[in-house]
């Protein structure tokens, strides 16, 4: 055996002992791919996957004291499967002259819920949430917030990912007196992936060598 080969042949097992202590079939992948396709030694990292269900508040009017709260709603479901190594929310609001409305009749208020679902987006358990937020107290300053597997509610299964929010906003085309509120609300799904010398410029989820 040539020392080129004998050198090759070395890196292979090492990155395989090393690739064992990864989290489940991760190891079994990276060896697959290796012994299989005859790639070169892969270089593991992570890939995001983003949901943005951010929103302004906007009404056309001409009228700048035509104070009308109004509301939106948004929604979305994320999949999650047993590579997914962690979720991180990133969530804030910014409700406008909180002084212009009464408190008696200000209702401006977000409300966010993430929940656990079965794989096909059903049997939601709506009673226990993942991650719950109700921000009705005025702006609410950005928390970022990471749920991983050591929590006991990371379940695999088709998650749902619920915003409900009430605010007024107002769009004269005079900057100084329009106003809008808004929220913001990030969440970030991150996946083990593989990038290979052949192709550097790609890292594939573990997740799609599996199929």
């Amino acid at each position: 055996m040539s020392n080129l080969r004998k050198r090759t042949m070395s890196a292979i097992m090492a990155l395989l002992f090393v690739s064992m202590s990864l989290p489940g079939c991760l190891s079994l992948v990276i060896g697959r791919e290796m012994m299989e396709g005859a790639r070169g030694a892969p270089t593991v990292s992570s890939t995001p996957t983003s949901y943005d269900l951010s929103h302004t508040f906007v009404i056309n009017t001409s009228d700048p004291n035509l104070v009308t709260q109004v509301v939106e709603d948004k929604y979305a479901q994320i999949p999650i499967d047993y590579t997914v190594q962690n979720i991180i929310i990133i969530f804030e609001t910014n409700m406008k002259n909180e002084d212009l409305i009464p408190d008696e009749l200000d209702e401006r208020r977000v409300e966010v819920r993430l929940v656990w679902c079965d794989e096909n987006g059903a049997n939601c358990d709506d009673s226990d949430p993942i991650y719950h937020v109700m921000a009705d107290d005025g702006s609410y300053p950005q928390t970022r917030t990471e749920l991983d597997r050591s929590d006991p509610k990371f379940e695999d299964g088709l998650w749902e990912l619920t915003v409900e929010g009430r605010g007024i906003g107002w769009n004269t085309g005079v900057s100084i007196v329009d106003s809008q509120d808004s929220w913001s609300l990030r969440v970030t799904v991150m996946r083990p992936c593989l990038t290979f010398p052949e192709t550097p410029d790609i890292c594939t989820p573990t997740i799609e060598l599996n199929d």
